[in-house]
């Protein structure tokens, strides 16, 4: 890193100390910890980037898997007596040989069942990315929201992009099943160990590690429990500290003139990747000739015009999930490539610089491992 770079994160981190806010406090803590961990990250990077990549040549070049796979039956079943029929039982009764698919290990191989490569981001039941857009699969609060203990002033975007995204790859829900501690407890010892309880399935996601979270119908309910919500909203924080106080935030800032034809239709064409292979990238961008006006959002899926032409869907965290849900589109808010070459946004205009967030590559990765070690033992994969 050059050494210009240094000094600006360090003056940037001295004026966020001087400004006295809790968040400018807490930006102030993170930008000098993450310089001083700078050298390790870089070289972290490069082999992160590498991998991944690697990983991605090998899903872009194998077959795609079938979404069914023969069985094995012991008997006939009833209603087989013409092809029709035949057809129409096998269909209700064949299972699921897709990733976290219904079928057993006797039924289906293991490299059906729990993948390696991107295709363990593959949800139960996931029809396509946008459905992560919904409400219930949100935050109950927006960017700065959440009423945590460290005030906000200019919000936490990259924090709420990421502990949503982590949510959703991570997280698995079940409202019927049964949580060791009750929340609706009226003893109100059980009620505190609750809330440990929670706080420590929470943890666990923003570690990276795959989690049952029982009793809990969706992250939007869990996000809006009073006292877990703030304590959310904290976690949010510390994410954004982690990412925007970084010389990618800093550069980002920097970078307010429109990107040329070539560099945006090659951010399009990563992006494109990235949702081809079940991930909800985050990206991180500045507003056209307004330097330091930054934000950064989630990119849930992208469509195609009548032209022919690339629209990326933007899952901000500015807007309420509540509006998108009573709007029934999953691609009200979108980029595109403009005539000049640049990138527009449609709640912002056009935008300078856009980029992939830093911690995206090396967050799939852990999360990609992590899931997969967690599918193998849910599956009988790992004996």
């Amino acid at each position: 890193m050059r050494k210009a770079s240094i000094v600006n994160v360090l003056f940037l981190a001295l004026l966020l100390f001087m400004s006295g806010c809790d968040q400018n406090m807490l930006g102030a803590g993170y930008a000098i910890k993450n310089v001083v961990a700078k050298p390790f990250q870089a070289i972290g990077s490069y082999f992160t980037d590498n991998a991944y990549e690697d990983i991605e040549q090998k899903s872009t070049s194998k077959n795609s898997i079938p979404t069914e796979c023969w069985v094995k039956r012991k008997s006939v079943l009833p209603g087989m007596e013409g092809i029709q029929n035949i057809t129409d039982v096998i269909r209700e009764n064949v299972c699921s040989c897709v990733p976290w698919g219904s079928c057993t290990v006797d039924e289906c191989p293991c490299s059906r069942m729990c993948p390696d490569g991107f295709d363990i981001f593959k949800r139960p039941g996931q029809k396509t990315m946008s459905e992560f857009t919904t409400l219930e699969n949100s935050l109950s609060f927006s960017n700065g929201g959440g009423g945590g203990e460290i005030e906000s002033t200019q919000g936490f975007c990259w924090g709420h992009a990421s502990v949503t995204s982590q949510f959703n790859r991570l997280a698995f829900f079940d409202k019927s099943a049964k949580p060791e501690y009750s929340l609706n407890s009226k003893d109100k010892s059980e009620q505190k160990k609750a809330f440990e309880y929670y706080k420590d399935l929470i943890d666990n996601v923003i570690d990276n590690k795959p989690t049952k979270i029982p009793g809990i119908k969706n992250l939007n309910e869990l996000s809006g429990i009073p006292g877990i919500e703030s304590y959310m909203a904290d976690k949010v924080a510390h994410s954004w500290g982690k990412r925007a106080m970084s010389t990618q935030g800093l550069s980002v800032g920097l970078s307010s003139s429109a990107m040329k034809r070539s560099e945006s239709e090659e951010f399009f064409k990563s992006i494109k990747e990235k949702i081809d292979n079940n991930q909800q990238p985050q990206i991180v961008f500045t507003k056209r000739n307004k330097r330091m006006i930054t934000h950064a959002v989630l990119v849930s899926d992208y469509t195609v015009d009548r032209n022919g032409n690339t629209v990326l869907c933007i899952r901000d965290n500015n807007i309420s999930r509540r509006r998108v849900n009573l709007a029934g589109q999953s691609c009200s808010d979108k980029m595109t490539i403009g005539a000049d070459g640049g990138i527009s946004y449609s709640l912002w205009g056009d935008i300078g610089g856009a980029e992939l967030a830093f911690n995206d590559n090396s967050d799939a990765l852990e999360q990609m491992r992590n899931l997969k070690e967690h599918c193998d033992s849910e599956k009988g994969c790992d004996q």
